[in-house]
């Protein structure tokens, strides 16, 4: 009886956890409430994109994400990364569990540089070689 109680009460807590790590932040709902979606099926990016392409009048980018068809694999969110996402404190939608991984081992490592590179997405950017100018100088 007593196990049973215990176990109760330890999926209980877990799925709070869970839960509560996929919470929407308010600033996000608000943009959903503003444009008439779900602020959990879209990304914080989705939703930016929905805005502005709603703001610029662009209709067929507008239904592109209406549609979700620019979702990805990486933005699904399982138990397992809404867990790893809750331990370093970020939106699980908005990363993918190997970019939330990353995050983790340098939070226990306490380089905030690769921290600060990660939840900035700057490490999706793709690194371009300037060119040196050929030719002459007019």
């Amino acid at each position: 009886m007593k196990r049973n109680m215990a176990y109760s009460a330890l999926a209980l807590v877990l799925s709070a956890g869970v839960a509560s790590a996929a919470d929407v932040n308010p600033g996000l709902q608000q943009i959903a409430n503003y444009l008439g979606v779900d602020a959990g099926a879209y990304s914080a990016t989705e939703l930016h994109q929905l805005l502005g392409a709603r703001d610029a009048g662009d209709q067929s980018t507008y239904d592109y994400f209406l549609k979700h068809v620019g979702a990805t694999e990486a933005a699904a969110v399982t138990a397992g990364k809404a867990q790893i996402a809750a331990q370093v404190g970020l939106n699980p939608a908005e990363y993918t569990t190997a970019e939330l991984i990353r995050v983790q081992q340098a939070q226990r490592e306490g380089d905030l540089q690769t921290v600060s590179f990660v939840v900035s997405h700057q490490n999706r950017n793709t690194i371009v070689n300037p060119q040196v100018a050929m030719g002459r100088d007019s």
